[in-house]
C-alpha cells in the first residue's frame, strides 16, 4: 500500500512540474515580443536620443565657458540648458533640413556643406561612402532587398533562401560580359551577415514570398513557415498562400472525414 502512494504521489509532482514549466514558457512566449520591443525602442532612444542630448548639453557648458572667458561674449554665460530641449532641438533641426533640401536655395546650401566636407582629409572618404548608402536606400525607397529567391547554394543539391539585391548591369556583368542577378545569401540566424553572389537568372528562383517572411524563416532556422500564422492572412490572395490554404482545408476536411468514418465503424460494434 505505501508504495502504490509513493507512486501517486511521485506521478503527481511530475504531472504538476510538467504543467508549471509548460505554462512558464507559454507565458514567456506570449510576453517575448512586447518585451523584445521594449527593449529595442529604449535602446535606440537611450543610444540615439539621449545621446544627442547629452551632445547638446556639452555644447552649452562649452558656450558657457567661452562666455566666462571672453568679456565681449559674456551673453553665454547665461544660456541655461532645459533637460529635453536637446531632443527638440534635434527634431527641429531635421525637420528644417528636410524643408530647406526641397527648395534651390536649400539644395546649393546642402551642396556647399557637402563639397566643404569632402576637402576634409580622411573624413571624405567616410562621408562619401555613407552618402553612396544612403543614395542607394532614397532611390529605391529603403529597400535594398527586392525579392525572396532560392538559389544552389555552396553546392549542387542544397538550397538556400536569399534575397536579390539588383538586377542592374554593373562593373561585374561588364567584366564577365554577361547577364548577372546580384544576390545576397544570408547566415542563420543572424541575417546581417552573409554572402555576396552574381549568379545568371536562369539559376535564380523567386519565391511568393514577402521579405519580412523570408527574414522570419531565416532567424528561425526554418521553423516559421509563411502562411501558416494570422498575421498572414493579409497576403491570401497570392498564389502561394492559396495553394498554403488549400491544403490546409483539404487536410482539415480529410481529418474531420475519418474521424466520422471512424465513428461509424464502431456504431455497429457497440450494438
Amino acid at each position: 500500500m505505501s508504495d502504490f502512494k509513493t507512486n501517486n504521489e511521485e506521478s503527481f509532482l511530475a504531472q504538476y512540474f510538467k504543467a508549471f514549466r509548460f505554462y512558464l514558457i507559454t507565458g514567456l512566449m506570449v510576453w517575448t515580443p512586447l518585451l523584445v520591443t521594449v527593449w529595442l525602442s529604449w535602446w535606440l532612444f537611450k543610444n540615439v536620443g539621449l545621446g544627442i542630448e547629452s551632445v547638446i548639453e556639452n555644447g552649452y557648458g562649452w558656450l558657457n565657458a567661452l562666455g566666462e572667458r571672453n568679456p565681449r561674449l559674456h551673453f553665454l554665460r547665461t544660456l541655461e540648458y532645459k533637460k529635453g530641449f536637446g531632443f527638440l532641438t534635434t527634431v527641429a533641426l531635421f525637420l528644417t533640413t528636410g524643408f530647406l533640401a526641397r527648395n534651390l536655395i536649400g539644395q546649393r546650401f546642402i551642396r556647399a556643406m557637402e563639397q566643404l566636407v569632402g576637402r576634409v582629409p580622411g573624413v571624405n572618404k567616410i562621408y562619401k561612402a555613407v552618402r553612396q548608402i544612403r543614395d542607394v536606400f532614397v532611390g529605391r525607397d529603403g529597400a535594398v532587398f527586392q525579392k525572396v529567391c532560392v538559389v544552389e547554394y555552396p553546392r549542387p543539391g542544397l538550397y538556400a533562401v536569399a534575397f536579390i539585391t539588383s538586377t542592374e548591369h554593373g562593373v561585374v556583368q561588364q567584366t564577365m560580359d554577361r547577364e548577372l542577378i546580384a544576390v545576397f545569401v544570408p547566415t542563420t540566424p543572424n541575417p546581417t551577415s552573409g554572402f555576396l553572389l552574381y549568379l545568371h537568372p536562369s539559376e535564380v528562383r523567386e519565391m511568393d514570398v514577402t521579405v519580412e517572411e523570408a527574414m522570419k524563416l531565416i532567424v528561425s532556422g526554418g521553423a516559421y513557415i509563411p502562411g501558416n500564422y494570422e498575421d498572414d492572412n493579409d497576403h491570401d490572395d497570392r498564389p502561394h498562400y492559396r495553394k498554403i490554404l488549400t491544403s490546409k482545408q483539404s487536410k482539415t476536411s480529410k481529418q474531420s472525414t475519418d474521424a466520422g468514418s471512424g465513428k461509424a465503424d464502431a456504431a455497429p460494434s457497440e450494438s
